[in-house]
């Protein structure tokens, strides 16, 4: 008897279910005022069709009030219109929406948002076919409607709509997602596992459709942007290694000579506070080791660093040159013809084009003391072709390099003051400047190294 009643109970829900549908999704085919629902059809659509609802708000009242009563009229004795088009469902939304945009009475707005919502859901049952796209708008509409917005509701509502549509989820539901699951989270709705799970289903969604080249491929791209930003203000707490590792390894598959994706993954996996010594991560950091190099050697600025290293001079210089064709970062330039000149000093002998390639490096780069250590380097290193008068004189324009770069540039300071340190004592004296009646102060050229200086005597 009791199985009895609970099947009679049954059979009266699915009844009165069914019987709901079917009036929500009437039609005026078969009615007998078919002729005066259909005209109050044709009266409203023309003020609707092909209008935004800024269009319908900007609508005298008076022409918005015949086209809302006649589509009230034609919404309620047929919601489904002929059958054949979900009309009326779409139509509702767009006066309801222009509505809510008309008051400032938070209970209307609340009131018009259930209308909407409610719209939606009949639209869904009737018009099963659309429901990829209508899910998807309904959230939209929510996450936007007073009395919705940001609640676990509106999220469902989303969750609902990515789990339908899938990889043709729209672009408009990214930014929704994120503010929502951040909401949410920061005020205890959702817990870290929710998060996690909604957050890769939208960047699964996004990512296709960028990949794809999408119409809207410009709009996935903000979109995935600002679901990333606006979930990187909860990331540290929601997401770890293990969480990454997991999602993105598998991506890695057939994809270890592939630079971007390597570095991508690896990039990562250590900002979200995976550990470079951690095993599994032993194949991806040779990977990408391995990949970085090969990209790096691709940059002739980079390139010409190792090739110094490597003690490939020539090489080197070659590379710098190509670097300098191609780079206007005045940063880089400046470092690479410092990095030329120390060749051309130390390696190649060739002393001119240093200093050449000094004093470019110090026009470059404004108080920048270490060319100028360079070139006091040079002068000291010529001066050991002079004889002994010339090369006390060389000391004196050795040491004014050095305090010209100590004087510009505080972080060479130590290392310019023990190169004075050593020079000071190598100075001229002045018993040898009376017997030249060379006096202190007087400007003097020393000729085996092709500079002037103003004589002063180390007593």
């Amino acid at each position: 008897m009791i199985n009895l009643k609970k099947w009679s109970v049954v059979a009266l829900m699915l009844l009165i279910g069914t019987a709901a549908v079917y009036a929500q999704c009437g039609t005026w085919t078969d009615l007998p005022n078919k002729d005066e629902i259909e005209n109050a059809h044709v009266v409203y659509r023309p003020y609707l069709k092909d209008k935004t609802v800024d269009d319908l708000v900007a609508l005298g009242q008076s022409d918005f009030d015949l086209a809302f009563t006649n589509w009230e009229t034609a919404y309620n004795a047929a919601p489904a219109a002929d059958g054949g088009r979900p009309t009326h469902y779409i139509d509702g939304v767009l006066l309801y929406q222009a509505m809510t945009k008309k008051t400032e009475d938070t209970a209307k707005k609340a009131e018009y948002a259930k209308k909407i919502v409610g719209l939606y859901d009949e639209y869904l049952q009737c018009y099963p076919k659309d429901e990829k796209l209508i899910r998807g708008r309904k959230a939209f509409d929510m996450f936007y409607s007073y009395g919705y917005g940001y609640t676990v509701e509106t999220l469902e509502a989303i969750k609902k709509a990515m789990d339908v549509a899938d990889n043709e989820a729209e672009y408009i539901l990214l930014d929704p997602l994120g503010q929502t699951l951040v909401y949410l989270y920061q005020n205890d709705q959702v817990d870290k596992k929710t998060v996690q799970d909604m957050y890769k289903q939208g960047i699964n969604f996004a990512e296709h459709n960028i990949e794809n080249d999408h119409y809207y491929k410009d709009y996935y791209e903000s979109g995935l942007a600002n679901l990333r930003s606006k979930i990187g203000e909860i990331e540290s707490e929601v997401f770890d290694c293990a969480y990454f590792k997991e999602d993105l390894l598998p991506k890695l598959d057939g994809e270890q000579d592939n630079w971007e994706v390597v570095s991508y993954v690896w990039n990562k996996l250590k900002t979200q506070g995976c550990e470079e010594t951690d095993p599994e991560l032993a194949t991806l950091k040779s990977d990408f080791e391995r990949l970085q190099e090969i990209e790096f050697r691709k940059n002739p600025c980079f390139d010409g660093s190792r090739l110094q290293k490597e003690e490939k001079y020539d090489e080197a210089l070659a590379r710098y040159e190509e670097c300098l064709t191609s780079s206007e970062d005045p940063e880089v330039r400046a470092q690479v013809l410092y990095s030329m000149a120390n060749i051309l000093v130390w390696q190649k002998g060739q002393y001119s084009s240093a200093v050449a390639k000094a004093r470019e490096a110090a026009s470059v780069k404004s108080g920048w003391g270490k060319p100028y250590i360079l070139m006091g380097d040079v002068i000291s290193k010529r001066s050991q072709s002079c004889d002994d008068w010339n090369r006390r004189l060389a000391a004196i324009a050795a040491i004014d390099k050095y305090s010209y770069a100590r004087s510009i540039d505080p972080g060479v300071s130590e290392e310019a003051g023990k190169r004075i340190g050593r020079l000071t004592a190598a100075l001229p004296g002045r018993e040898d400047g009376f017997m030249r009646k060379v006096s202190e102060g007087q400007s003097v050229t020393v000729s085996c190294i092709g500079e002037t200086v103003k004589v002063r005597f180390r007593d």
